[in-house]
């Protein structure tokens, strides 16, 4: 049974589209589930043991770098997901304290 750490609002960039949802981090997988108004809806698990490394990414508005609430997840056979998520930091210390597990 997998046990929740931290869960939040979040939108997964699918293409253009920043597909609004939650995001849940468990103590093996990292879920996105979308909310059911998206266009492109679904779920999205990405295994903790699969992800190569985390990084964080400045969104731009209209051009402009402004809003330091991007996550990057990259995982070991190449896939990036932009995650857009409140307190970044936070789930970034996160996920890489439970890769070290």
């Amino acid at each position: 049974m997998e046990n929740i750490v931290k869960q939040g609002m979040a939108n997964l960039f699918k293409g253009k589209e920043g597909v609004g949802g939650k995001l849940y981090l468990t103590d093996q997988q990292l879920i996105h589930k979308a909310h059911k108004i998206n266009i492109q809806g679904g779920e999205v698990e990405i295994n903790l043991a699969d992800i190569d490394h985390l990084e964080l990414y400045t969104n731009k508005i209209f051009g402009l770098s402004l809003i330091k609430n991007g996550l990057l997840v990259v995982a070991k056979d190449g896939n990036q997901y932009k995650f857009v998520v409140n307190k970044r930091e936070n789930w970034k210390r996160e996920i890489e304290r439970l890769l070290e597990i």
